[in-house]
């Protein structure tokens, strides 16, 4: 950190079991109003992706924009010679070496499944090497209500474009788990999801 800014962390939730605490960096030159989250600069410079297990809904739209604006200027590892960030969940071949790895992924949901205790979101027709996202069924709740603000539900998204974004498994093809709501954003808005067509 630069001499003249001072940091201060405040804490994000709980303390884990080896004592740490997450928490949200603030940055300031010490004028009145002029604090800025540090992990935003970070994103907006390039050097982090957002992972949404911390964030609420107005904090977690911010960090998305602040990344948007890194990957639209190329910076940092949005770079043409950096690692690749995003996947096509279309092509699950090239999840191969992902695997272990923290990912985004973007694609179509082909179809939706459901049992008694998890819900899948499927990105082809064949579950054994395609890429699937999964969630507890008991989560559906707090996923819909993340959806909500853009009018989606999870049972309506058969059919649309959408971003998943975390660690990636090789379990019968790549697959995800979602384990927070801002994890799944739908890239087409209601309009073009009538109409079936992406506006990506």
């Amino acid at each position: 950190a630069r001499p003249d800014v001072e940091l201060t962390a405040v804490p994000a939730g709980p303390e884990n079991r080896w004592g740490l605490t997450p928490g949200w960096v603030l940055a300031s030159s010490g004028t009145v109003g002029d604090a800025a989250l540090l992990q935003a600069e970070l994103l907006r410079a390039g050097v982090a992706i957002f992972a949404p297990d911390r964030a609420g809904a107005a904090c977690a739209d911010a960090l998305r924009a602040a990344e948007a604006q890194a990957s639209q200027a190329k910076a940092g590892l949005w770079g043409k010679s950096a690692p690749r960030l995003v996947y096509s969940a279309a092509a699950p071949k090239s999840f191969s070496d992902a695997s272990g790895h923290y990912v985004i992924a973007r694609g179509r949901i082909v179809s939706l499944g459901k049992t008694r205790s998890t819900r899948y979101l499927n990105f082809g027709n064949y579950w054994k090497t395609d890429f699937t996202v999964t969630l507890k069924a008991s989560d559906e709740d707090d996923v819909n209500t993340a959806l909500g603000r853009s009018g989606w539900t999870l049972d309506a998204l058969e059919g649309q474009v959408v971003e998943i974004r975390g660690p990636v498994q090789d379990r019968d093809g790549p697959s995800m788990v979602l384990r927070h709501p801002e994890q799944l954003v739908v890239l087409n808005d209601k309009r073009a999801g009538r109409d079936g067509q992406s506006s990506n």
